[in-house]
């Protein structure tokens, strides 16, 4: 059986001009899964893949192959001040699934029900997609009870919590990988210039 290798950088860019681009060109990443991408300033034109804001904050997907399958999810509850709804993308390219996630925030509540059903509204428009997939991004897992909440619905969806790195002055990660009809054989997280960690993984899809 004939394993396919893809690395993939996910990286809350927390809107820095460039970064997106310039984060690709150090990393080469096969993929990548970018929150609070400010999208109007990055120079690489297969940012094709988004879900932004007029203003182009959001959620985006570059690959160096073709991507298929784009679906946008929009969190059904606004955050504070009822205007901002996170956003979320899904694509499809070399035969898995990926969503880029940002996930409901809710300060100053911070809402474990509404972060579930951010996660919910994704699983549910992907209900008749049952193949590999890898759900990453900025969780917004406050405490273990945000984390422990998603990762009980996500595993009864067949996913696995495979990788969470960590935030820069936080004890709890707010950045997590799950993984689904994938292996990881290869993580590691790194500084950048945004407030979070960036993440590289390397994963294997036997076809």
């Amino acid at each position: 059986m004939k394993a396919i290798t893809v690395t993939v950088l996910i990286q809350n860019l927390q809107k820095i001009k460039g970064l997106a681009t310039k984060l690709i060109n150090e990393q080469n990443p096969d993929v990548m899964l970018a929150q609070e991408i400010n999208l109007n300033s990055e120079s690489d034109s297969d940012f094709h893949t988004h879900n932004t804001s007029s203003l182009g904050f959001g959620t985006a997907i570059w690959s160096k192959k073709p991507i298929t399958n784009i679906k946008l999810v929009e969190s059904p509850y606004a955050e504070f001040g009822g205007i901002i709804h996170k956003k979320t993308t899904i694509a499809s390219t070399k035969g898995i699934t990926f969503i880029s996630f940002h996930g409901y925030n809710g300060t100053p509540f911070k809402s474990v029900d509404k972060l579930v059903a951010h996660v919910q509204a994704i699983l549910s428009i992907m209900s008749t997609d049952n193949g590999p997939a890898v759900f990453a991004g900025d969780f917004n897992s406050w405490t273990q009870s945000h984390l422990d909440a998603v990762k009980n619905l996500l595993e009864g969806a067949g996913f696995a919590l495979k990788y969470s790195w960590p935030y820069p002055g936080r004890t709890f990660p707010l950045d997590h990988a799950f993984v689904r009809g994938v292996t990881l054989v290869k993580s590691k997280h790194f500084p950048s210039d945004s407030d979070h960690n960036g993440a590289l993984l390397e994963f294997e899809l036997h076809a």
